[in-house]
């Protein structure tokens, strides 16, 4: 009987997993449900999948601020703020900014970094009893997302209707206007207000906005109530379906399209968009 050396074992070995990296590179694709990170080897050996991992730390940077800046920055923050007390909101703002979101927040990062896991198994791997944090929050997230692509289709509605030279919010001569819709310019003339008041006997705190009409009347399309849900808005259907398929295509291949092109655009989006308003509302000043 001849002796097993051990460079041919080693040699047979590096030609299994040849033959395997090339079998899985011309033949086989990823199948479902595991990782796009496997490796031939690892199934050789039975080790665990290795999950993807980001390219640089700017990727992961982006992705975070990505994660934490959006909408609520700078759309509600600044309305609740100025419902709230102005200045005063900011003192339970910190207590709870520094008191809960941010130890929150850097305990998701922790997690994730030191499990290398989803927001599921990361529990798990911790302790199973934990198991049911992750898929409430799966839940929550779910939730979020429901309502806050809404939020996304109301503001590509939005800028559809923008790129006219006039805006429809500007006028009252639409279809949806009211015979109450006064425009800004005219809200503004004093000496017309003076007619209106002598001429008219209706009360003038009745007028309303073409703005307040154009979102109320236009794209919410209000209904009396609840027994009357109103008819389908295809154009509104149309956003919300494209916004799905953006944020399908923003993340279908994980942190490579996620960190390096989504990302890097939505932050800075959201940034000149910021710039824009506060420009406009300096201006208005």
């Amino acid at each position: 009987m001849n002796p097993v050396h051990p460079e041919s074992e080693e040699m047979a070995t590096k030609e299994k997993l040849q033959c395997l990296k090339d079998f899985h590179k011309d033949i086989l694709k990823p199948s479902p449900g595991k990782s796009p990170g496997t490796r031939p080897e690892d199934e050789a050996e039975g080790k665990h999948p290795q999950r993807e991992k980001w390219s640089s730390k700017i990727d992961f940077v982006l992705s975070v601020a990505g994660g934490f800046i959006g909408l609520g920055n700078v759309w509600r923050f600044p309305y609740l703020c100025y419902k709230n007390g102005g200045g005063a909101f900011l003192i339970p703002y910190f207590i709870f900014l520094f008191g809960g979101g941010l130890p929150v927040f850097f305990l998701e990062v922790v997690i994730g970094q030191y499990t290398s896991q989803g927001g599921i198994t990361c529990w798990e791997k911790i302790c199973p009893l934990f198991t049911g944090i992750g898929y409430a929050s799966i839940v929550i997230v779910s939730l979020l997302n429901v309502y806050y692509i809404i939020i996304l289709a109301w503001a590509m509605y939005y800028l559809f209707h923008s790129f006219q030279t006039d805006l429809p919010w500007a006028h009252c001569n639409h279809s949806w206007n009211t015979p109450n819709c006064m425009e800004d310019t005219m809200r503004k003339n004093k000496s017309m207000w003076i007619t209106v008041g002598t001429t008219n006997t209706t009360n003038t705190t009745n007028y309303t906005s073409p703005v307040i009409e154009f979102w109320e009347r236009n794209v919410l399309s209000l209904s009396s109530g609840i027994n009357h849900p109103g008819a389908l808005k295809w154009d509104l259907a149309l956003c919300l379906l494209l916004v799905w398929l953006i944020c399908f295509f923003c993340i279908w291949k994980g942190v490579k399209s996620t960190g390096k092109k989504c990302i890097c655009w939505e932050v800075s989006a959201e940034h000149r968009a910021w710039a824009c308003w506060r420009h406009n509302h300096l201006l208005l000043r």
